[in-house]
């Protein structure tokens, strides 16, 4: 059984890989909800989809051998878990995902993006978001010719997408017919689909993507045809990832309105944990206006501003800053509050008539200390500069004098702040790229130089990991590796091997002596207990045969190649075993 001598709180979260923009939403969700020094552990399992020979025999086994992380949740008695499983079993029928769902009868689930009436899930409302898009291209813009790149016939949330697109559709008068519609993969490879949606209507002006993902593939298509998104043909997608605001022209796409899938299946598993009952809950949607598909939710008129309306204000952080609630630092500054005092003390300034010298420059000094402490890093560029541009048009109309004078200034301020942030913070992610690009070409490096006898090679290995920038992080092995076919029985050893761990950089090797550790407690090990306690587990494996697991720390990094680092790792000490 399980330590949980801490009363700490395991928490298990299952999604379809770790890399993908909509797992990394649900990660950020969960995460940015976990309170500061609380007992909760998250522990995640990155895995791939679940279905035989969907994609061809070689990579169904690797899948296979990569979901083996999907069986912790049992083997380590976690307290709760969190199945993504819209992303990791769509392409599975009814039994098949009973079966998979039974492994975790005995403990408190939350199943995000699925559609399973017996179990608690959360799910987004597709209907508001698609409703008010739909309503947008007709009222707004008059736009009747609207097509829809889809997903695989065998996902639920696709079909239900593709459903109510046509309801909204028929609802505007618009005679929906198939050729409006054409069928992804779902992932960015979309150019075929949509080269055959826009051979099938030439005439088309809007086109709705069934996520961000997809919208990739189109505007390539787009490209090649020289028509532009946004001016041509209007674009929008859904799941509102990062991605969509950093495509060019940025993305309009459809996103929870509120609380995330993360955040609110967080809340509901920690409920059942605690012996409430719950019910399963549909996410609010809205749509996110960019360059694709310009549009605006909300409207602000001065007087509200001018007459101080916290509620307002502080809307209009939400609306513009709209991954601030989801994905903010605890331990950093309160942005909503400083933002709010900012705006509060303009517009103060604005409805005195009167700004001095003094409350100038400290409004000023606010504004740096606003942008320096990262805001930029919860909205993208257009929509602020957008928002900015507005309220400053709007005040240029009503205020004249010094005080007018004063107000544009602290306006470009904001501008020129946000555009030197943005500026210092792609120079920085850029050197972060580079040293990670080097770190990890040298250790793919030692791994192909390989040779000489057992223990040195595996020692080698150890001091091979101090090179990959890892910051924390826990090297598991199997006394002996577990073949497919005990995977596929679901049987797994009492033990596992604790080889070393790193700490704030650093890397210590565990005497032999005391490696032995139960499978159930790989969590909890005193050697690996850190300060945000939040793990991504990646497995171990080469071919058929699945060697050990590699705990890390989620940062940024993890996101982007703890994947990669895990399948060269795999391959490493498999070169141990045979040689």
């Amino acid at each position: 059984m399980r330590d949980n001598s801490d009363n700490e709180i395991l928490i298990g979260l299952i999604v379809g890989g770790i890399s993908n923009e909509f797992s990394k939403s649900v990660v950020k969700g969960i995460t940015s909800s976990i309170p500061k020094n609380s007992n909760i552990r998250l522990a995640i399992l990155p895995g791939e989809l679940m279905q035989e020979n969907f994609q061809g025999e070689t990579v169904s086994q690797h899948n296979f051998m990569f979901n083996s992380v999907y069986n912790l949740g049992k083997i380590c008695k976690m307290d709760g878990i969190i199945i993504a499983m819209g992303s990791i079993g769509w392409a599975l029928n009814d039994e098949q995902i009973k079966e998979f769902l039974n492994r975790y009868a005995d403990i408190p689930s939350v199943l995000i993006a699925s559609d399973y009436e017996e179990y608690t899930t959360v799910n987004y409302d597709n209907k508001m978001g698609i409703n008010e898009s739909i309503e947008a291209l007709v009222g707004v813009y008059g736009i009747t010719s609207i097509g829809m790149i889809g997903g695989y016939k065998e996902n639920v949330d696709s079909n239900r997408r593709k459903d109510i697109f046509i309801e909204c559709l028929e609802r505007n008068g618009i005679e929906y017919n198939e050729k409006l519609y054409v069928p992804s993969d779902m992932s960015e490879n979309t150019d075929e689909a949509a080269a055959l949606l826009l051979n099938q209507n030439p005439d088309l002006k809007a086109v709705f993507c069934v996520n961000d993902a997809s919208a990739v593939g189109l505007y390539r298509e787009m490209k090649r045809r020289r028509i532009v998104p946004g001016e041509d043909i209007l674009v929008f997608g859904f799941d509102n990832t990062r991605m969509a605001a950093e495509m060019t022209p940025p993305l309009s796409s459809i996103g929870s309105s509120s609380v995330t899938l993360g955040q609110k299946s967080l809340e509901l598993l920690l409920r059942k944990i605690n012996g409430e009952k719950v019910d399963s809950e549909l996410i609010p949607t809205r749509l996110y206006g960019r360059e694709s598909l310009k549009y605006d939710k909300y409207e602000y008129s001065l007087s509200n501003l001018i007459n101080i309306d916290e509620e307002i204000i502080n809307r209009m952080f939400d609306d513009c800053f709209y991954r601030y609630d989801t994905e903010y630092n605890k331990d950093s500054i309160n942005l909503k509050r400083l933002f709010y005092e900012i705006i509060n003390r303009i517009f103060k300034g604005i409805k005195r008539r009167y700004i001095g010298v003094d409350e100038f420059n400290e409004i000023g000094h606010l504004i740096d200390i606003f942008f320096s402490s990262g805001a930029m890093d919860y909205t993208d560029v257009w929509k602020f500069l957008k928002s900015v541009t507005v309220l400053q048009n709007g005040i240029n109309k009503t205020l004249r004098g010094r005080e007018n004078s004063f107000v544009n200034r602290l306006f470009l301020r904001m501008k020129d702040d946000a555009l030197l942030s943005l500026s210092e913070s792609r120079i920085k992610e850029n050197e972060e790229n580079e040293i990670a690009r080097e770190s990890l070409r040298k250790f793919i490096i030692k791994g192909m130089n390989y040779a000489g006898d057992k223990a040195l090679t595996k020692n080698d290995i150890i001091s091979s990991l101090a090179t990959l920038g890892l910051n924390n992080a826990a090297f598991y092995m199997f006394d002996e590796p577990i073949t497919m076919d005990d995977l596929e029985r679901q049987q797994y050893p009492d033990y596992i091997y604790l080889i070393s761990v790193i700490k704030s950089g650093n890397i210590y090797v565990i005497p032999e002596s005391k490696r032995k550790r139960f499978m159930s407690d790989i969590f909890i090990q005193r050697e690996i207990k850190i300060y945000n306690k939040i793990f991504v587990t990646f497995p171990l494996f080469y071919e058929k045969l699945f060697y050990g697991l590699l705990l890390c720390e989620l940062n940024e990094d993890v996101f982007s190649r703890g994947e990669l680092i895990a399948s060269q790792l795999g391959m490493m000490v498999h070169m141990i075993k045979i040689s």
